[in-house]
């Protein structure tokens, strides 16, 4: 029997609501509804180091720019916990955080605070084992820092559990949510410069680390990107360059479907560079860290009976949203337990297989093999 409840008042807090409905009792349910769809989710952060937190300090980033930032910024969030093995960490991050509780073990705040949504941003080899804690306590969504392991091998046995599991993961490949890729996805889906023909990427690091750490570790945003913009799995054609040389380079020669694609990981620079060149039929992207352009095919101004391409766009206008809406998109998760997740365990998965591929045949080559 349906029913109604006014109110002689233009405002009345949501709790008098709840008790007035909780009155009859023949609607208990839709009670419980009203309240699970209204109170803030409780968040807790596995790893208290630099995307865990402690990035939130750097005055030039966008924010939020941390987990810890992500969930406070949101008002349908509670950041209710951290953990980490350091106590320095777990000091600095109660600072920061208006003295959050905090736990030395994981599992041991997992269970205490109960959690809908775990942030893991801990070591790269820490990540299977609480991704399976995770999926053991239930928790309905998981947000994972990437890589999801160091390798492939690592990370198979948490394949096959997500498998019996109804947690859904989001795997932080961050760029999958910011405005401006998002924009160009939706330029190559609408083929507004016509077709997509080449991609080249760079990822440029200093000389501290290797070409196989730095595609690991970093280069997994450059793979997942690139397989995110054109929709399909990359087919890795050769790799040249040395794996081990601190400062050496690595270049990846491969395909998604008709377009040629180029990942260069290199390092010996002073500077950090993380870019894609897309070229279409008409027009050419340029997008990156802090670098959005777009160029179209025009009549040229430089010689006559040719086209050239002139800059349409340059630079991206406001805030990307890549962590913020990261968050938003994990509370719908959470809301709506059929949605899938737009950056899920099987694409983690899928851009450490690519990676792995790239390092086997880089090792063969080097070995002498052929790629």
């Amino acid at each position: 029997m349906p029913f109604s409840i006014i109110f002689d008042t233009d405002y009345i807090c949501f709790d008098k609501i709840c008790e007035c409905i909780r009155a009859f009792s023949s609607h208990n349910a839709f009670y419980l509804m009203i309240r699970r769809e209204n109170r803030q989710l409780r968040c807790v952060i596995a790893g208290l180091g630099r995307i865990g937190s402690t990035l939130q300090k750097d005055t030039l980033r966008e924010k939020p720019a941390t987990h810890a930032g992500a969930i406070f910024d949101n008002p349908n969030t509670i950041l209710t916990a951290g953990a980490d093995p350091s106590e320095e960490r777990r000091r600095t991050f109660q600072a920061d955080w208006d003295s959050i509780r905090v736990y030395e073990d994981a599992a041991e705040m997992v269970r205490s605070e109960n959690p809908d949504i775990l942030h893991i941003a801990s070591w790269t080899d820490t990540h299977p084992e609480l991704l399976e804690m995770g999926f053991h306590y239930r928790i309905p969504v998981i947000v994972c820092e990437k890589p999801l392991a160091n390798s492939i091998e690592d990370i198979n046995e948490i394949m096959e559990l997500a498998k019996s599991k109804a947690t859904r993961v989001v795997v932080n490949h961050e760029r999958r949510f910011s405005r401006d890729y998002l924009s160009v996805k939706r330029i190559i889906s609408n083929r507004e410069l016509g077709e997509l023909l080449s991609l080249h990427s760079r990822l440029y690091m200093n000389s501290n680390k290797s070409a196989k750490e730095t595609i690991l570790h970093d280069g997994t945003h450059m793979v997942d990107i690139v397989r995110f913009l054109c929709s399909e799995d990359i087919e890795i054609r050769q790799v040249l360059g040395n794996l081990e040389k601190r400062g050496g380079k690595l270049l990846t020669f491969a395909s998604i479907g008709e377009v040629d694609v180029v990942i260069d990981v290199s390092g010996s620079r002073d500077h950090l560079v993380f870019e894609l060149d897309l070229s279409f039929t008409s027009g050419r992207i340029r997008i990156g860290n802090g670098t959005y352009e777009i160029w179209e095919s025009k009549k040229s101004p430089y010689y006559r009976g040719f086209r050239s391409l002139v800059r349409k766009e340059s630079g991206w206008k406001g805030a990307t949203g890549y962590f913020s809406r990261m968050m938003s998109h994990a509370i719908s998760l959470w809301h709506n337990p059929k949605q899938r997740s737009n950056s899920s365990l099987e694409d983690g998965y899928m851009a450490l297989k690519t990676i792995a591929r790239i390092l086997k045949l880089a090792g063969e080559r080097a070995n002498g093999g052929s790629s």
